[in-house]
């Protein structure tokens, strides 16, 4: 199960995207989010060394120990998915199914055939997106979850962050995006379609 990120930028960045932070990170969904530090993820219950994944791990905190999550100003109550890319899929895909102890939920092109292929992988409440994009093992970006997207949207401009009008997503429901130099890594909320 996913319990922790550390993700880049400083408390200045993360607060004008909307988020409370509070010694150094903040809790989304359980998820213990520790900022100013490079992309990196721990794992609870990992049945295999997280290291085979290529990804520095974070270890346990003091925020882990933390009560409850914080309501946040911009919505956000999950973390909806992780990006993962890798070098090569098939070893990719082997090492988490050995790490999680599970394999994917699903694999394909979600973009056609001309477009990456990518694995799928449930880790607790939140999927980690893996991607095969020929490069190094990296955490290029995080999509928070939200139940209301234009509220979201609303106060992270309220916070003068930076971020688009909300669009469709690929895999349905609604997407609004920080500009890419606001963290230099990939921002998104996501808003789900309704069931």
């Amino acid at each position: 199960m996913l319990t922790r990120l550390g993700m880049p930028g400083d408390e200045k960045a993360w607060t004008a995207l909307g988020f409370t932070v509070s010694d150094g990170g903040f809790l989304i969904g359980g998820i213990s989010c520790t900022i100013d530090t490079r992309p990196s993820w721990g794992f609870d219950g990992a049945i295999a060394d997280p290291e085979l994944l290529g990804i520095p791990e974070l270890l346990s905190g003091d925020r882990d120990e933390l009560p409850g999550d914080t309501i946040h100003p911009n919505a956000v109550s999950f973390i909806d998915h992780v990006v993962y890319w890798v070098p090569d899929l098939d070893e990719a895909v082997a090492a988490l199914t050995a790490v999680l102890g599970d394999g994917p939920r699903r694999r394909f092109r979600p973009r056609g055939p001309s477009g990456p292929e990518m694995a799928f992988f449930r880790a607790g409440a939140t999927v980690l997106e893996v991607v095969a994009s020929g490069k190094p093992a990296s955490l290029p970006g995080i999509a928070f979850g939200t139940r209301d997207l234009d509220a979201t949207v609303a106060a992270v401009r309220a916070a003068d962050g930076p971020i688009s009008d909300p669009k469709p997503a690929v895999q349905g429901g609604r997407i609004a995006s920080a500009w890419s130099g606001h963290l230099n890594w990939g921002i998104a909320f996501y808003e789900p379609a309704p069931r």
